[in-house]
């Protein structure tokens, strides 16, 4: 697997970039910061369904471990993320850019299909993490607040996430 050491870079810093949302940016209980749907949606189309799982929970457990406090709420939420992003992109932007192992990015793809990843993958990880945080201890009406005033601010971080992965890419 042939992966570009700027992908690797910028990976890293920006998990370095959620680990400070996660310490410093904690101004609400209703709004979680996450890059992390993001990150697992850009990485590369060649590397395997496995290979992106395990990449996914070691940045969540890693992300855990140095920022949030509770040991495995990222690592379980992220892991679905990169368990369904193959088939994601298949669905909404063909199923021969799998194929192909190419790139997607907003002025490639356009902002409405991009914007559509993104929100999908985000909502999946809110849900996840959003639902095991609670554990039933917390009542509906306040997962729901949580779950859209999170989803709305997340959704807007990971699509400039998408574009910083793919500055340069014109159609």
């Amino acid at each position: 697997m042939r992966t570009n050491g700027n992908f690797i870079l910028l990976y890293v810093l920006l998990t370095i970039a959620q680990l400070i949302f996660c310490n410093y940016l904690n101004m609400s209980q209703f709004v979680i910061f996450t890059l992390l749907p993001g990150l697992i949606l850009c990485m590369p189309l060649g590397v395997n369904t496995i290979f992106c799982m395990l990449i996914a929970f070691v940045t969540g457990l890693t992300v855990d471990w140095l920022g949030d406090g509770l040991i495995g709420l990222n690592a379980l939420a992220l892991v679905p993320v990169a368990l369904l992003r193959k088939p994601l992109v298949s669905s909404i932007f063909g199923h021969d850019m799998v194929e192909r192992q190419g790139s997607f990015s907003i002025y490639k793809n356009g902002l409405f299909d991009c914007a559509g990843a993104t929100v999908i993958v985000t909502c999946l990880f809110l849900l996840v993490y959003i639902i095991a945080d609670g554990a039933g201890t917390r009542p509906f009406w306040f997962n729901l607040v949580r779950f859209l005033c999170s989803g709305i601010v997340s959704s807007i971080l990971c699509l400039i996430v998408l574009n910083v992965f793919n500055p340069r890419e014109r159609r």
